[in-house]
């Protein structure tokens, strides 16, 4: 068939949207999770981009960020430090209602700067920061389809301490 313009199928005023977010884009919140900087969500309406959310995230030296259970899988790119991610597998079961079994020990995942950190989905997870003299920066980037099918919750088990402590 002839030649037709693909952009007619997008959402509209997407062009209009940011393709480039600069540091300044975003400001840093302390949430239970730790220092954070959302880059992407389905709140920001000012970026393009549908399909993943996408936040900075900032560890302290010998800090750590609050341990969490969320059901999308999560990819993280380590940008500066080391450090190690607890994992803790959740079963599922079903019965008069769904029910959840969260493993009693974790698995234990060792990273430095350029690595990639994968946090499968229903999974319960916490980073820690190894290093003694630089914070961890963290690039994170979740599955916003698993969101929109109903499963946007993140269950906060432990606050990051800068949290507890409120200190920014």
């Amino acid at each position: 068939g002839p030649r037709v313009d693909w952009a007619q199928t997008w959402s509209p005023g997407i062009e209009e949207r940011k393709k480039v977010v600069k540091p300044d884009d975003g400001p840093w919140e302390l949430t239970p999770e730790g220092h954070i900087r959302v880059v992407a969500s389905k709140e920001r309406d000012d970026v393009r981009v549908n399909s993943v959310d996408v936040n900075e995230q900032e560890i302290p030296a010998g800090s750590r960020s609050g341990k969490h259970w969320h059901m999308a899988d999560e990819v993280l790119y380590v940008i500066s430090g080391r450090g190690y991610s607890l994992q803790w597998d959740v079963e599922a079961e079903i019965a008069e209602k769904y029910h959840a079994r969260i493993a009693k020990e974790p698995t234990s995942h060792d990273f430095q700067t350029g690595d990639v950190v994968y946090v499968p989905q229903n999974t319960v997870h916490q980073h820690f920061n190894a290093g003694d003299d630089e914070p961890l920066m963290l690039l994170s980037a979740q599955n916003r389809l698993i969101k929109l099918l109903g499963y946007d919750n993140v269950v906060y088990l432990e606050n990051a301490p800068e949290f507890e402590a409120g200190s920014v």
